[in-house]
């Protein structure tokens, strides 16, 4: 079963949607957010004593990302990923998938108003992981920039979902001829 890319702005769904989505296709559901949350919480003793927050961070979701990319692999290609790979994103994705042999994919891209992305960020952003404290999205500058690159990475066969309303999984799973 070839990869299923679950892609978006953030509050856009992506998590539940990729949620529901593995549990009905039987797929291993690999999440950037969900693997740098868990190194935070194992390497918190040992977080470098010179790095800011916001460094510790970044570097943690660095490395989550690697991790990512190296449970696909190993998963040859048979899961769903989920995590904001928006369009200034699309070169280092499209090295990625070259390198670990992926030619095809599906990419379900959550589609919302950045207002309602935006509303829904905000509102959860006290019951994210503490590790998201200052993650981008806290400032009028992210979602600016946001705006300009929330789009498809156009890398595989794109299906848009409308994530202001209920998604019918099964008709979803049958677009995506599984």
């Amino acid at each position: 079963m070839p990869l299923i890319i679950v892609n978006g702005l953030p509050g856009s769904g992506k998590t539940t949607l990729a949620t529901h989505l593995a549990s009905e296709l039987s797929l291993p559901l690999f999440r950037k957010d969900a693997i740098k949350e868990t190194l935070a919480d194992a390497l918190v003793s040992i977080r470098p004593r010179h790095e800011t927050s916001m460094e510790w961070s970044q570097q943690l979701g660095r490395t989550a990302i690697a991790m990512l990319w190296r449970l696909l692999s190993d998963a040859r290609g048979n899961a769903i990923i989920e995590s904001p790979w928006l369009a200034n994103l699309r070169p280092e994705v499209a090295r990625e998938l070259h390198d670990i042999g992926i030619l095809t994919h599906d990419e379900i891209w959550c589609d919302v108003p950045l207002s309602v992305a935006r509303q829904r960020f905000e509102s959860r952003a006290l019951e994210r992981h503490w590790i998201h404290s200052e993650s981008p999205g806290s400032t009028e500058s992210d979602w600016e920039m946001w705006e300009g690159i929330a789009q498809p990475l156009g890398l595989g066969t794109v299906h848009r979902v409308d994530m202001t309303k209920p998604v019918d999984i099964q008709n979803l799973i049958h677009a995506l001829g599984k």
